[in-house]
């Protein structure tokens, strides 16, 4: 009866001192209890006299305690009730997650680690990542109306970038101190297609052509107006004379014209 509560305070005392290297910060568990518990306890090993079992997550395998991971370490090994040490390139609770370098994720321009140490690819100023994630693309920053391009130029997209090209009827040059697209006089430079018989007439960024007096046309072919009657007017003028003829009547003393129609 003795020896029992004898083995049975043992126990207890076992189990307290376990309880506090789990609980108490390092600093106040004293070094001599430190001392006995390492000198009876191996890993995985709770040591309850008179005998020595194996503690919750761990089972006997040969005498050796050995840790149980529910969830096998694919890439790794188990070191402790569901812990996994992963082989180098691999990372997750169960080691199944392969983790990148930049090497091995073959950034097409290249890659940065983030705060999280997560490894990925990046683009520089006008491109994006593609649907690989490893590749960009191009962005069309003409689409974007926050160009800088003017209302005389237009948006060439380029990769990685845009141009500002001046539309038809305007060239790049200096306008009050700027660069920019100015009008081009094709009545000044003499690049127009106006006709001879005609005046060139220059509008930003274009000209018109218009037909000098005594001429007619669209200003870039003019033909000489003709006075004479053409013969359709002649016709109508025949047609309604042809209708109109004087009638007579005569008495005593006058003779008198009435025009009949």
């Amino acid at each position: 009866m003795l020896f029992k509560s004898y083995i049975k305070g043992r126990v207890h005392l076992q189990v307290l001192i376990i309880g506090l290297l789990f609980v108490l910060p390092d600093t106040v568990i004293p070094q001599r209890l430190k001392t006995l518990l390492s000198e009876q306890r191996a890993s995985g090993v709770c040591v309850l006299e008179p005998s020595m079992t194996c503690c919750y997550g761990w089972r006997n395998i040969n005498g050796v305690c050995q840790p149980i991971c529910k969830r096998p370490c694919e890439n790794g090994f188990c070191i402790g009730p569901d812990r996994c040490s992963c082989m180098e390139g691999y990372k997750g609770k169960d080691c199944s997650e392969e983790k990148l370098d930049c090497i091995s994720l073959r950034c097409q321009f290249g890659c940065q680690i983030d705060r999280n140490h997560e490894v990925g690819c990046v683009c520089p100023p006008g491109l994006q990542l593609a649907p690989d994630y490893r590749t960009c693309k191009d962005i069309n920053e003409c689409d974007d109306p926050s160009h800088t391009c003017t209302e005389h130029q237009s948006c060439k997209n380029t990769f990685g970038s845009y141009t500002c090209v001046c539309k038809g009827g305007f060239i790049l040059g200096t306008l009050q101190d700027t660069i920019t697209c100015r009008d081009i006089d094709e009545c000044l430079t003499g690049n127009h297609r106006c006709s001879p018989k005609a005046s060139c007439v220059n509008t930003e960024g274009s000209y018109i052509c218009q037909c000098e007096k005594g001429y007619a046309g669209d200003g870039f072919r003019c033909q000489k107006k003709n006075n004479r009657r053409s013969l359709a007017t002649m016709y109508l003028q025949y047609k309604h004379f042809k209708h109109i003829r004087p009638v007579y009547h005569f008495n005593s003393s006058v003779r008198m014209a009435v025009n009949r129609v």
